[in-house]
C-alpha cells in the first residue's frame, strides 16, 4: 500500500483521469502555469504529465519553474512523455522532432534494471509523441529502448525517472502500468 503524497503537474495532458487512477496514494494536481516549488517540496513524489498543447522547444519560458525545480530538487520525480522531455531538457540533453508522429503500441526492450521491469526482457506500451531524445544527459542511464530511441531513463544519483511512453494509457492491455507501480514501490521504500 502506498502512503506517499504525490504532487502531479498537469502539463496539458488529455489523460489526467487515467493517470490519477494509476497513482497509488494521495495525489494533488496543479496546472503547469500554477506550479509552485514550495508546494511541490511538501510532496513525497512529483509526477510530471504528458502534454497535448505544444512542444517544449520554443516554449521553455512557460515551463521554466518546472525546469528549475527539476534541476534543483532532491525530491523523487517521474516524468511521462512531455515530463520525460522536461527532465532531458533540464539536465542539458537535447530533443529532436521525429519524422512522424509516434502513435500506438510500441515494443520496449529492457536494457538495464531488470528488477524494475519484473524480470521481463521486453513488453508492449502505448506511445503518443512527436519529439524524442537527441542527446541524453550524461547523468542518466537508459533503462529501456524502442526503435524510436530511449523509452525509460534514470538519473544515476537522484530518484528521477522518465518514461517516453504512456504507462497510464491502456493499462489493462500493457505491462507499462506495472513498471510504473514498481517504481512507486521502489521510491516509497527508499531502495
Amino acid at each position: 500500500m502506498c502512503y506517499m503524497k504525490v504532487f502531479v503537474v498537469d502539463n496539458g495532458t488529455t489523460l489526467m483521469e487515467k493517470l490519477k487512477n494509476l497513482i497509488p496514494g494521495d495525489e494533488s494536481v496543479v496546472c503547469f502555469d500554477s506550479f509552485d516549488d514550495e508546494e511541490a517540496e511538501k510532496a513525497d513524489l512529483i509526477v510530471l504529465s504528458g502534454s497535448s498543447i505544444g512542444p517544449l522547444l520554443g516554449n521553455e519560458e512557460k515551463y521554466q519553474k518546472e525546469i528549475d525545480f527539476i534541476k534543483n530538487t532532491d525530491k523523487p520525480i517521474i516524468g511521462i512523455c512531455f515530463g520525460y522531455e522536461l527532465i532531458v531538457h533540464a539536465f542539458g540533453g537535447t530533443l529532436k522532432k521525429l519524422e512522424e508522429h509516434e502513435l500506438g503500441e510500441v515494443e520496449i526492450k529492457v536494457r538495464k534494471d531488470e528488477k524494475l521491469f519484473s524480470g521481463k526482457k521486453s513488453f508492449t506500451a502505448f506511445e503518443n509523441h512527436r519529439w524524442g531524445t537527441g542527446t541524453l544527459p550524461e547523468v542518466f542511464d537508459v533503462l529501456a529502448t524502442s526503435n524510436h530511441g530511449p523509452e525509460a531513463i534514470a538519473h544515476r544519483e537522484k530518484d528521477i525517472y522518465g518514461f517516453q511512453y504512456h504507462p497510464e494509457n491502456h493499462p489493462e492491455e500493457h505491462f507499462a502500468d506495472e513498471v510504473f507501480l514498481n517504481l512507486f514501490k521502489r521510491i516509497e521504500s527508499g531502495s
